[in-house]
C-alpha cells in the first residue's frame, strides 16, 4: 500500500468505522430492548435482544477484522533470487476417482519447465499404470502408497485416502533428498516463474513456508464456479496481504513451498481433514515464520456444481471447526499473543451457521409466540443500517485493487455474494458435527469440464426447511395480526434466498443415474474385485507429532 493509497483508505475507515459507530450506538439504546415481559422476567427480554444482537454482529466483527488486518498491508520487498545449490522438488497428487488423466497432460510439463533445478514427483493414490506412463513421458517421478499397509492407516500421519497422508508417505521415503519442496493441486497450472519467485524467501533461515494465493480460472464453466472464485477474492488480496505484513500467512493447501527440516519439526502434515491450516498453525507455534507472494502463480479449477462446492465448504467448514475445538487452544498458548489472536479471529468465521440460525429462532418465536427480540422500527432501521451499508460497500470496493488478479477480480461480484448466503446451513451442519464428534471423509473435489451436477435432495434439505418455516411464519403473522415490518421484511428475505436456491438446484441438478445389474464378470473386473497384495516395508521414520491423538480421526467416535 503506497501513501497516497494509505491516506485513501485512512479516509473510507473514518467513513466506515464512524458509521458502524453510529448505528450500534444508536442500536445499544436501553429502550430498543422489548417488552415482552414485566418484572423479573424483562431478564428474557435482553436475552432475546442480545441473541438478536449477536446475529448481526458476527457479521459486522468479521468486517470490522477484516478493515483491521487490511491497514495492515505494506509494501513487500521482493524475496530476492533464490539461494544456489538447494535441492528442490515440485510435487503433486493424483486421484484416479476424482481427477481426469488429462490434467496431467496439462500440469505436469507445465511443472517440469518450472525455472530452477527440481525433480518433479506425481503421488499417486491408485498405482495405475497409465498413470505411470504420463510420467515416464514428461520425465516425472513416481511415487504410490497403494498398497502398502503402513502408509494406509485409520488415522496419524498416514491416513488412507487423505492428500495429507499422500504427501507424508513421500516424505518418509524421499523427503530427505530435499531442502524444499513447493506442491500443488493436479489441477492447477503453475507459471514458469513459480520457484524462483518464492524459493528466495528460504535464504531466511527463520522461514518454514511460503503460500500463494488459491486461485480458480474457470470461473465463466457455470454460476457456481464463478461464485466459487468471486469468494475467495478479500481474503486471497487484503487478507492474506495484511496477515503476511504482520508476519502471519496461511499455509494454502492447493500450492506452498515449505522447508523439509520445518515440515519435519511438526512430524510432517498434520492427520486432519484441513491439513494445511493445522499444520501451518504448529510450524507457527513452533516458532517458524511464513511468507505471502499474492501473485497468482498457479490458476486452478474451483467447483462448479453445487454437490462440489457444497462437498468443499463443510469439508472447510468441519476442519476449521474442529481444529478451534480441539487444537487451537493449545497451539494458542505456544504462539505469540498477535498470531493468536489472528488465528482466533480468523477461526470464527464458520460460526455463519450459529449466528443465521439463532435469526430463524427468533423470526419463529416472534410469529408464533408474539415474542418481539427488540423495538425497533424499519424506517429507523433503514435510515442507520444504510450508510453502514454504503460504507461497507466502498470500502469492499477500494480494496478490489489488492486482490490476486484486479484486473479480472473485481466488481460487484454478485454471484459470490449468493453463494456465500446460501451456504449458512452447511456452515450450521458442520458446527454440529464437530459437537456430536461425527467422522467426515476426505472427499476430492471433482476435476474436469464434463462435472453433472447431482446434488443429493438431502444436500438442499436444510434450505427447503428453512424456506418452508420461514414462510409458515409469514403465514401466521397474517393470522395472529403479528406483522412487525423489520420482523416480516427478514423473514420474507430469508424465505426468497432459500426458496430460490432450492429451485435453481433442482432447475440444474441431473438425476443420480439407476443401478446396473452385473449378470456377469470378465477376468479383469474379477481381477479387481480380488484382494490387493500388501508391501511390507521398514518402520516409518517420522515422528508422531504430539498433538496427533486429537487429530480428527483418532478421536472415540460418540456412538447413537
Amino acid at each position: 500500500m503506497t501513501r497516497t493509497q494509505r491516506i485513501q483508505y485512512a479516509l473510507l475507515l473514518v467513513l466506515a468505522v464512524g458509521a458502524l459507530a453510529a448505528f450500534l450506538g444508536w442500536w445499544l439504546t436501553p429502550s430498543h430492548v422489548p417488552t415482552n415481559f414485566t418484572g423479573r422476567h424483562h431478564a428474557l427480554d435482553w436475552v432475546l435482544f442480545i441473541a438478536l444482537t449477536l446475529v448481526f454482529g458476527h457479521r459486522l466483527f468479521m468486517d470490522a477484522f477484516s478493515w483491521v488486518v487490511a491497514w495492515g498491508m505494506r509494501e513487500q520487498t521482493p524475496s530476492g533470487s533464490p539461494e544456489p545449490g538447494l535441492r528442490v522438488a515440485f510435487i503433486t497428487t493424483f486421484v484416479p476417482s476424482s481427477e481426469p488423466i488429462e490434467l496431467l497432460h496439462r500440469t505436469l510439463p507445465a511443472m517440469v519447465a518450472a525455472d530452477y533445478p527440481h525433480d518433479t514427483w506425481l503421488l499417486d493414490e491408485g498405482d495405475v499404470d497409465e498413470v505411470r506412463q504420463v510420467c515416464e513421458q514428461y520425465g516425472v517421478k513416481y511415487f504410490s502408497r497403494s498398497g502398502i499397509r503402513r502408509y494406509n492407516l485409520v488415522a496419524g500421519p498416514f491416513t488412507a485416502k487423505t492428500k495429507g497422508g499422500n504427501h507424508n508417505a513421500w516424505y518418509d521415503t524421499v523427503g530427505d533428498d530435499y531442502d524444499v519442496v513447493a506442491q500443488i493441486d493436479t489441477d492447477f497450472l503453475p507459471r514458469r516463474d513459480f520457484l524462483t519467485s518464492t524459493l528466495g524467501h528460504f535464504r531466511d533461515p527463520k522461514v518454514g513456508f511460503v503460500g500463494t494465493p488459491q486461485v480458480y480460472g474457470n470461473a465463466e464453466q457455470s454460476f457456481v464456479a464463478r461464485g466459487a472464485s468471486q469468494q475467495q477474492y478479500m481474503f486471497y488480496g487484503p487478507m492474506l496481504r495484511g496477515l503476511a505484513s504482520r508476519g502471519h500467512a496461511n499455509m494454502i493447501g492447493a500450492n506452498h513451498v515449505v522447508r523439509v527440516a520445518a515440515l519435519r519439526d511438526v512430524g510432517l502434515y498434520a492427520g486432519h481433514l484441513t491439513e494445511d491450516l493445522l499444520t501451518g498453525m504448529r510450524l507457527h507455534a513452533n516458532g517458524w515464520e511464513s511468507r505471502y507472494v499474492p501473485q497468482p502463480l498457479a490458476v486452478g479449477e474451483g467447483p462448479s456444481t453445487w454437490q462440489a462446492y457444497f462437498n468443499q465448504q463443510t469439508r472447510w467448514a468441519f476442519g476449521c471447526m474442529d481444529i478451534l475445538r480441539w487444537h487451537s487452544p493449545s497451539l494458542f498458548r505456544s504462539m505469540k499473543r498477535r498470531q493468536a489472536a489472528l488465528y482466533f479471529a480468523l477461526q470464527q468465521h464458520y460460526f455463519t451457521g450459529i449466528a443465521a440460525a439463532i435469526g430463524v429462532i427468533l423470526l419463529v418465536t416472534y410469529f408464533a409466540a408474539g415474542l418481539a427480540p427488540a423495538h425497533v422500527g424499519l424506517r429507523a432501521m433503514l435510515l442507520w443500517v444504510t450508510p453502514l451499508v454504503v460504507a461497507r460497500q466502498l470500502v469492499s470496493l477500494w480494496l478490489q485493487r489488492f486482490n490476486p488478479d484486479p484486473a479480472t477480480d473485481s466488481g460487484w461480484h454478485l454471484a459470490g455474494r449468493y453463494t456465500a448466503v446460501v451456504t449458512w446451513p452447511i456452515y450450521l451442519l458442520a458446527t454440529i458435527g464437530v459437537l456430536r464428534q461425527k467422522r467426515l471423509v476426505f472427499k476430492v473435489t471433482p476435476k474436469g469440464e464434463d462435472q453433472v451436477d447431482r446434488t443429493p435432495l438431502s444436500m438442499i434439505a436444510p434450505h427447503m426447511t428453512i424456506a418452508v418455516v420461514t414462510a409458515l411464519c409469514l403465514a401466521v403473522g397474517v393470522l395472529t395480526d403479528r406483522l412487525s415490518l423489520p420482523m416480516v421484511f427478514w423473514a420474507a428475505c430469508t424465505c426468497v434466498l432459500m426458496l430460490s436456491f432450492v429451485v435453481v438446484v433442482l432447475a440444474t441438478r441431473t438425476p443420480s443415474p439407476s443401478p446396473v445389474r452385473v449378470t456377469s464378470l470378465g477376468d479383469s473386473a474379477i481381477t479387481r474385485l480380488l484382494p490387493q497384495p500388501v508391501i511390507e516395508l521398514p518402520r516409518s521414520r517420522v515422528l508422531v507429532h504430539a498433538d496427533v491423538v486429537d487429530d480428527h480421526l483418532l478421536r472415540p467416535r460418540r456412538e447413537s
